[in-house]
């Protein structure tokens, strides 16, 4: 094992010594620890042998990863066990239990075999089995304690004696959450929100629908998250009103966002503090394509051929620095917004990306992709085989929208141009050029010359005839005569009744 390696090692000991205490003392650290690693767990869930890119990995590598995988499943069964059993967590410590490892103790429907011969526990309004002497059992009877019947104390009864429902009106009501009134504040803005601005957001997110939150915690984080990522489809102005609003509620509940997460324009989720939200930074301009193109995950750096230290022998316009800075974000993107859609075959209606098997499909052919393209410039293609490789890569990286298209100056709209602007010099090398022409400007002759066949249908009643890109539009450069092979596709308004189009 190297001196590096030895220290990753040292640092996951003591993280796991810490985590151990936390996950073992009932707290809302606790919670949050046992909800990171539960998430971390359904991630590590879906990596499967067999599946590209892990099927290159080693055998042994492999192994060790499903050992770790495992280890971290049976340690989240362990911190669970007391919510299972319906155990007090604020209580005294149950007795040892049976060893779960042992299969004849582990059938379902078992009792606790070990049990047997346990000494009957003393808990609040529980009985006790009576002292021996005839004395204790005499006052057992009569419900008196060795200091009188008014004495404090434990009432004893006979042995079999069963235990006497608890007053309701001795137990206390649990406190209130003090993140309650926070999240249901910010459950009337989303849904003020949503009222408003219904030509591009719909009436009720498919995240809020799919699976509540249980704790007032998770309402805020998963809301928050909601609601921000929603402000990016709208225009400009809008979202900076909308966030603002956002800020002034968490203001008045005593959570102030930073003044950096507030200002800075590449913050797309701000951070709330008490560790209830970690701020989410997407950038929409590249301003040092190969620092940016470092940082990537491994797997992006394997698809492109690129590696940390090659990246920076690369010049600063090579497409591939910005496929592995957009390919991160399109990932994290489909991870925080599952409102999005995507068509990776140019004949496919777009379909949802809410579903983790979904969005893994989508990963897995955006890194083919990024694999042929890539290569085209790792090797020597003609230049139009290798504007063809980036013009399908397109597609998918950035075609990326929601049932609602987005406002034509909203930030997801940026961050489409940024995406579309990556094929400008391969284009140029083949000489073709983006189509110059705005597309909210577009008329139906723009649509037949510079898009295939297969136009997604969007909002009807809508100014504009063209509301999103799906695939960028190329065409010959200059006044060129020959065939357009390089059109793309657009989300456009719906046709009118009786076949017409709309003018």
């Amino acid at each position: 094992m190297s001196g590096a390696d030895e220290g990753v090692a040292a640092w996951l000991s003591g993280f796991a010594e810490a985590a151990a205490v936390v996950l073992a003392t009932p707290s809302e650290c606790r919670e949050a620890m046992r909800g990171a690693l539960d998430r971390c767990w359904e991630e590590l869930r879906q990596v499967a042998r067999h599946r590209p890119p892990y099927a290159n990995d080693a055998a042994d590598l492999f192994d060790r990863f499903e050992s770790a995988r495992t280890s971290l499943e049976r340690a989240l069964w362990a911190a669970a066990a007391p919510d299972r059993s319906g155990a007090d967590p604020a209580g005294e410590a149950d007795p040892p239990g049976p060893d779960l490892t042992d299969p004849d103790l582990c059938a379902i429907g078992t009792g606790d075999t070990a049990a047997v011969d346990r000494e009957p526990e003393r808990t609040a309004g529980s009985v006790v089995p009576a002292p021996a002497d005839a004395g204790a059992a005499g006052r057992a009877t009569t419900g008196e304690t060795p200091d009188g019947p008014d004495a404090a104390g434990t009432v004893e009864s006979v042995p079999g004696a069963q235990p006497s429902p608890p007053d309701p009106a001795d137990e206390e009501p649990p406190a209130p959450d003090p993140l309650a009134g926070f999240a249901d504040a910010l459950d009337g803005l989303e849904s003020e929100l949503l009222a408003e601005q219904i030509r591009y957001l719909p009436r009720t997110p498919q995240a809020a629908a799919a699976d509540p939150p249980a704790t007032a915690t998770d309402r805020v984080a998963a809301t928050w998250q909601r609601v921000h990522m929603a402000l990016l489809r709208l225009p400009a102005t809008l979202r900076e009103e909308w966030r603002a609003r956002a800020c002034e509620t968490a203001s008045a509940a005593g959570l102030a966002v930073t003044a950096e997460d507030s200002t800075d324009p590449d913050v797309i989720v701000p951070g709330l503090p008490q560790g209830l939200y970690t701020a989410e930074r997407v950038r929409l301009a590249i301003a040092v394509p190969r620092v940016a193109a470092i940082n990537v995950p491994a797997e992006i750096h394997r698809s492109l051929a690129t590696s940390p230290g090659t990246v920076m022998k690369l010049p600063p316009t090579d497409p591939r620095l910005a496929w592995a800075v957009r390919a991160e974000q399109a990932l994290r993107l489909v991870e925080l917004d599952p409102e999005l859609h995507v068509a990776v075959l140019v004949e496919d209606h777009p379909s949802s990306l809410a579903s983790q098997d979904a969005r893994l499909r989508y990963r897995q052919h955006l890194h083919r992709l990024l694999e042929a393209a890539g290569s085209s410039q790792a090797t020597k293609w003609s230049a139009e085989s290798r504007l063809g490789a980036a013009h399908e890569l397109d597609m998918v990286l950035g075609g990326l929208v929601h049932k609602r298209p987005a406002a034509l100056d909203s930030w997801w709209w940026q961050w489409r141009n940024s995406v579309s602007e990556i094929l400008r010099p391969l284009a140029e090398s083949a000489r073709y050029e983006l189509v110059p022409k705005p597309v909210a400007k577009w008329d139906r002759h723009d649509v037949d010359a510079y898009t295939v066949k297969h136009s997604v249908s969007g909002q009807s009643g809508e100014p504009t005839l063209v509301q999103w890109v799906l695939w960028t539009p190329l065409k010959p450069k200059g006044a060129s005569t020959r065939p357009n092979d390089r059109k793309g596709r657009i989300v456009m308004r719906p046709e009118t009744l009786y076949g017409r189009t709309a003018p």
